[in-house]
């Protein structure tokens, strides 16, 4: 199972991080990567720090000074080691733990749920259900105008949305997948509240899943998942667990 882990962390590790609409990804030789933020301050993040131990401490140190606002990390398996206490020492704290499953291919759901109107989003309209509901769940800022359309501009063949549609102009729930070539990460799962425990994470999971199977030659695909909410029903679905990563965020006056 370790050789495995390692195989498949090899794999999420060769392909670019998903980031921030409209945000500036940066990176160095070493493989450190990040984003500016936009124009509103959003998409201040470091996802990946490589740099030599030695220069951890001046690396961070200029970086921290090229942000507008100090940027939050995500911190997996692979970073630079001592990131951790810099950030402890320097006013972070670690906001969010996520267990990292995957499933192969071979062991994907065949069963999409007949009794749940899974859609793949298809317009505009769908495109903002689902943001009102990342808004709802996530906080996540509303997009509108321009910023909509430029980010539903960045759906297509590699980039797929689905959800269950809602009466309200909120989605009742929805997630996307990214299909990196060699595995398919599955994002941005949210089930409404006033319908949760309906199956309706599940049956989004299995829809997507579905939907890959006939286009993608990914070996397996992966979540990013909150241990006390979403990675317990992908467990159930035969996910498992090959690591966590942590995301640190800076404390707020």
């Amino acid at each position: 199972m370790e050789r495995d882990s390692a195989r498949l962390w090899a794999m999420i590790e060769a392909s670019r991080p998903e980031i921030w609409p409209g945000s500036q990804p940066w990176e160095d030789a070493y493989g450190s990567f990040g984003t500016l933020p936009d124009a509103d301050g959003l998409g201040a993040s470091v996802l990946r720090v490589r740099v030599p131990p030695g220069d951890l401490a001046g690396f961070l140190e200029t970086l921290w000074l090229r942000y507008q606002v100090p940027p939050r990390f995500t911190v997996g398996p692979f970073e630079t080691p001592g990131l951790t206490e810099w950030l402890s020492g320097h006013g972070y704290l670690c906001e969010m733990v996520e267990a990292v499953l995957v499933l192969a291919r071979e062991h994907w759901p065949q069963d999409p749920l007949a009794d749940v109107a899974v859609r793949e989003a298809s317009h505009l309209a769908d495109f903002e259900q689902t943001v009102r509901l990342d808004h709802l769940v996530f906080d996540e800022p509303l997009l509108a105008g321009r910023k909509l359309v430029r980010e539903w501009g960045r759906y297509g063949r590699a980039r797929r949305l689905f959800l269950v549609p809602g009466e309200d102009g909120i989605a009742r729930a929805s997630g996307g997948y990214t299909d990196f070539g060699p595995w398919l990460l599955l994002f941005g799962g949210a089930t409404h509240p006033a319908y949760r425990r309906h199956g309706l994470y599940s049956a989004v999971v299995r829809a997507r899943l579905d939907a890959a199977r006939t286009t993608s030659g990914s070996a397996f695909a992966a979540v990013y998942a909150n241990r006390g909410t979403s990675a317990p029903i992908l467990e159930r679905l035969g996910f498992a667990a090959i690591g966590t990563v942590t995301v640190w965020g800076p404390v707020r006056a």
